[in-house]
């Protein structure tokens, strides 16, 4: 290592600091034996990444980790990760807790990003039915976990802007609330008992739900939904998501508790939605009513993407409409100018969707290989050649 003031130790600290934080916190640990400056360098490191590669066991890590973070106090970290694998399904109630203290520990250190993964394939991860309050932190990320109570109330979080749930497990969560968030996905519910609230997110910019699991959605006793569908005028997904510039909705699975939001009653004015994305079941759920809910419901809208079942990125057919000022419907968004219908083949769930388009007076549409054609006549001929194939 040069010592005449040329190469990495002409760096500052701060700079030494943040190139410790890619390191593997033992290989940081270890740059301490370097010289009298790297003594305590590690100590003040600005990212902290806790991952389980399979290398180490649990008794060693929780030892490691334990003293790692007494010796760093208070320090600031701008980026925590703890990310377990296989490990996790090992994991003890004392392996619970003590995560669950170092994810505190993060939050104390005043971290602006912060990751909670369970990659593995057991059990998800208990995550403590605690408030998270935080003055700094700004994205979050949960994947694989178990989710309570309080522990998706942001209300004491005002700088958080991104939240990310993935393949978690929210069915003992009652509320996902934030007056900060701009950007939220949600992917993969997995196993809903019940089903949160998505209470008002006002700033909301861009928000992306996708639904796999068949077992999301259960209306069948009143308590499930927390006393929100009956006899009450919230929605219970729909109200949070309504103040989203961007907003795309996947459904895998035909269920999902979006049918009573979707009630005229209930469903909320998505008053600043100008992009759409609806895709495979939201497409055709509840014969149309959804699309054509919503949109009835986006006085600004712009873009309208349905995608149905075709996973892309290339599709078998892809067709743009055209929507002119002379053939507008007084029933959707007046600045509505592009309309695309991708899909594998026009079957009898995507000539639905023409009809609909065709009653809101959007008639023309052109793909790749035609010019533009007429909905209605291709609506018509498909329903000759279906009546034929009957005979």
């Amino acid at each position: 290592m040069a010592s005449n003031g040329n190469g990495i130790n002409a760096l500052p600290d701060g700079v030494l600091r943040h190139i410790l934080g890619y390191l593997p916190p033992r290989d940081a640990v270890r740059t301490s034996v370097l010289a009298r400056r790297w003594r305590d360098l590690w100590a003040s490191t600005t990212v902290l990444r806790i991952i389980d590669d399979g290398r180490e066991n649990i008794y060693r890590l929780r030892k490691f980790v334990d003293h790692l973070l007494l010796l760093r106090g208070g320090a600031r970290i701008q980026t925590c990760v703890l990310w377990f694998n296989d490990m996790a399904e090992q994991f003890s109630d004392s392996d619970v807790l003590r995560v669950n203290l170092w994810f505190r520990h993060a939050i104390r250190c005043q971290a602006r990003e912060l990751q909670l993964i369970d990659g593995s394939r057991g059990s998800f991860f208990r995550l403590h039915d605690l408030p998270i309050v935080s003055r700094h932190l700004m994205k979050l990320l949960l994947s694989g976990i178990q989710v309570k109570g309080n522990s998706l109330n942001f209300s004491s979080c005002p700088a958080l802007e991104q939240l990310d749930i993935k393949k978690c497990n929210l069915s003992s969560a009652m509320r996902i609330s934030s007056e900060s968030l701009k950007r939220l996905t949600i992917i993969d519910y997995g196993n809903w008992d019940n089903t949160p609230v998505l209470e008002s997110m006002p700033l909301l910019v861009d928000a992306s739900v996708r639904i796999i699991h068949d077992n999301v959605d259960s209306c069948g006793v009143c308590n499930v939904c927390h006393g929100f569908m009956h006899g009450n005028s919230s929605c219970v997904l729909l109200e949070g998501l309504s103040k989203a510039k961007k907003l795309a909705l996947i459904a895998e699975s035909k269920t999902f508790i979006f049918k009573m939001d979707l009630q005229l009653q209930l469903c909320p004015i998505f008053s600043n939605l100008n992009t759409l994305l609806l895709r495979d079941h939201f497409c055709v759920a509840f014969n149309l009513h959804a699309l054509s809910c919503i949109l009835k419901h986006s006085p600004v809208l712009e873009k309208l993407t349905l995608q149905l079942f075709s996973k892309g990125p290339k599709h078998e057919m892809e067709m743009k409409g055209i929507y002119g000022s002379e053939q507008r419907s007084n029933a959707i968004s007046e600045h509505l100018k592009v309309v695309e219908v991708k899909c594998g083949v026009v079957d009898r769930r995507v000539l639905q969707i023409l009809k609909l388009l065709c009653s809101f007076n959007i008639c023309k549409l052109s793909n790749k290989t035609t010019h533009s054609f007429n909905i209605s006549k291709v609506c018509f001929h498909l329903q000759k050649h279906e009546r034929q194939q009957v005979m």
